[in-house]
């Protein structure tokens, strides 16, 4: 009977918890195994709301301001970009609709975007005492941000580290960073450089407006475009530089083709802002293809990529913290 008693406690735990996180078992669903389910129930909208109210009870008794900040901001709609900042507004007054980002954003925009300019990009970024660095992006942020992070401190320059794995631009119901950037910014002032490396995760359909567009697909391109560029126009809002990594060759060559497309967009985008590109192919692969070793300056053979054929190795982090420190001037510093 006992035993009869146990697995009822813990199936009826099972289908509660599920029930209460129905919205992000179907996002994680999504973002991981592109699983497209789809809840559409009024009682499960509820049982959803319930849980949000949990995480809002939990920040409010761990302390965690930067968490409740992000549970009040959601998508940005093309007047909540354009505004000019005001922190109240940004936090109560945002669109609540996750799935409604416009493609217009460069309409109307009082944040002037310039053609591509080379010459109008510094080539260095003067860094000034007390700006800190704000990193974001997936599991191969996570591994670059442990070496980027060292090295900055080093230099005695502060940052803050919010890269998470599975995450990216394409599936904003599960991880939106728009939301999370936008509030790391109005929690801490001294952030003025954006750190980007993502994409890994996104070369799949999007779902928008409760349709699927199909990855390279012209919609598809406008929507992910226009995402690239609400995380930069967050920065501009802050005053705060871009400095954005092209993603290394891969060793999967039907998800490098897809990479190529997605590293277009964010080279594009962000030549167009004025804002710093990291070329990373030439230093991390042989003639423009996927290698786990590469050659030093003393032509000794250097593995830096880990054995899955996308992430880095210590090396390869390391690699890849110098290339960014490259675009820095630190002379101020001292």
């Amino acid at each position: 009977m006992k035993i009869f008693r146990f697995f009822f406690v813990i199936l009826s735990t099972f289908f509660i918890v599920a029930f209460v996180m129905n919205k992000s078992i179907a996002s994680y669903l999504e973002q991981k195994y592109h699983l497209h389910v789809a809840f559409q129930n009024d009682i499960l909208d509820e049982a959803n709301s319930f849980k949000v109210k949990l995480e809002q009870i939990r920040a409010v008794l761990s302390n965690d301001t930067q968490a409740l900040h992000y549970g009040s901001l959601s998508e940005f709609s093309t007047n909540d970009i354009n505004a000019s900042f005001n922190e109240t507004y940004l936090i109560d007054e945002l669109d609540e609709n996750l799935s409604k980002i416009t493609l217009e954003l460069d309409k109307n925009t009082s944040i002037q975007n310039h053609d591509t300019n080379l010459s109008s990009i510094p080539s260095k970024l003067v860094i000034q005492k007390g700006e800190e660095f704000l990193l974001i992006g997936d599991s191969l942020m996570q591994g670059v941000a442990l070496a980027l992070t060292r090295d900055l401190s080093k230099l005695k320059i502060k940052s803050t580290n919010l890269s998470k794995q599975s995450t990216g631009l394409s599936y904003k119901s599960y991880f939106n960073w728009a939301s999370a950037t936008q509030a790391a910014f109005v929690e801490n002032k001294n952030l003025k450089y954006l750190v980007v490396l993502l994409g890994a995760n996104d070369p799949w359909d999007i779902k928008f407006e409760g349709k699927y567009q199909t990855f390279n697909s012209e919609q598809w391109r406008e929507i992910y475009t226009s995402r690239v560029d609400e995380i930069i126009k967050i920065a501009k809002l802050h005053n705060a530089k871009v400095l954005w990594y092209e993603i290394p060759p891969v060793k999967k060559d039907s998800l490098n083709e897809k990479i190529k497309i997605l590293n277009e967009i964010y080279r594009s985008e962000n030549l167009k802002n004025n804002e710093i590109f990291i070329q990373t192919t030439q230093a991390l692969s042989e003639d423009g293809k996927y290698s786990s070793y590469i050659r030093d300056e003393n032509n000794k053979s250097i593995k830096i990529r880990a054995d899955d054929g996308t992430h880095f190795n210590i090396k390869g982090a390391k690699l890849m913290s110098e290339l960014l420190l490259e675009k820095l001037d630190t002379n101020e510093l001292k």
